[in-house]
């Protein structure tokens, strides 16, 4: 991970607030002002967005006030936390879903593409994870043939994907205006890709306590109709797909409960949709 440089931590004051979570990114906020760092191309992402793309956005952003390599320095956003069961946020998310469909600039080597580039290495590397073998079916013949999980994705729009959707990434300003943090996911795919997390969740994040009325709120946000039926079967298709590619290799022996927990669920949503 890039360290703060020595003058980006002085603006932060004598004492800042550490604010890091589980990942692979340290936050620190004092003065007004919150400083990120880690792996030059998560935090270059970020920077792209908070910056160059801020205009474009449909959703609201941390403002940037400076970058360099492998970190960012923005305003604090002075907002209150989502609550787990607010569903108002995903009509943002749609919106630009909507709005970066198809759009050839998503598809610039900055950003991640776990379904479409980066789809075949990630599986190699998580056929031969420690967890891989503990895997039970439908996962492990998933793990091995991935291809039905790719029918229902590959037919999908390709967008803007925000990457760790759930309502932790997500401040409130008010009833409507809605800031989106953390985008160093963020990348090409289809939209399913983060309605698979903010209705399922990842193993370091909560799904929605209301799934159904969560989709049917993102469904109803969209100007463009989407088959209902069709994209919840993409959405479980990808909470499958994006636990294979994304959180296997990284689950660790040190959380077998959590290993237990999630490795289960998805293959509930795994033998629902094979059914």
């Amino acid at each position: 991970m890039t360290e703060l440089p020595s003058d980006v931590l002085m603006r932060l004051g004598p004492a800042p607030q550490d604010l890091t979570r589980l990942g692979s990114s340290r936050v620190l906020r004092g003065n007004g002002l919150v400083a990120k760092s880690g792996t030059p191309e998560r935090i270059a992402r970020e920077a792209f967005l908070f910056g160059e793309a801020a205009a474009l956005m449909p959703v609201s952003l941390p403002t940037l006030i400076e970058a360099g390599p492998g970190w960012i320095l923005m305003d604090d956003v002075a907002a209150d936390p989502v609550l787990p069961d607010d569903v108002s946020p995903l009509a943002g998310l749609a919106r630009m879903h909507e709005l970066f469909e198809g759009a050839t600039g998503i598809e610039h080597e900055r950003f991640r593409d776990v379904f479409g580039r980066e789809r075949e290495g990630l599986l190699a590397e998580a056929r031969v994870s420690a967890n891989a073998a503990a895997l039970r079916e439908p996962l492990s013949e998933l793990l091995a043939d991935p291809s039905p999980l790719a029918e229902l994705l590959d037919p999908q729009p390709r967008t803007l994907v925000h990457g760790d959707a759930w309502p932790g990434n997500v401040l409130a300003r008010g009833s409507q205006d809605f800031v989106w943090l953390d985008w160093a996911e963020s990348g090409a795919g289809p939209a399913a890709l983060d309605l698979a997390i903010w209705l399922y969740g990842s193993p370091w994040a909560p799904g929605s306590t209301n799934p159904e009325g969560a989709l049917a709120a993102y469904l109803a946000a969209r100007t463009t109709r989407m088959e209902p039926r069709t994209f919840r079967r993409a959405v479980e298709a990808a909470a499958v797909l994006g636990f294979l590619l994304v959180h296997l290799a990284r689950l660790t022996d040190r959380e077998p409960e959590l290993i237990e927990r999630v490795v289960e669920r998805r293959n509930l949503i795994a033998i629902g949709l094979l059914d």
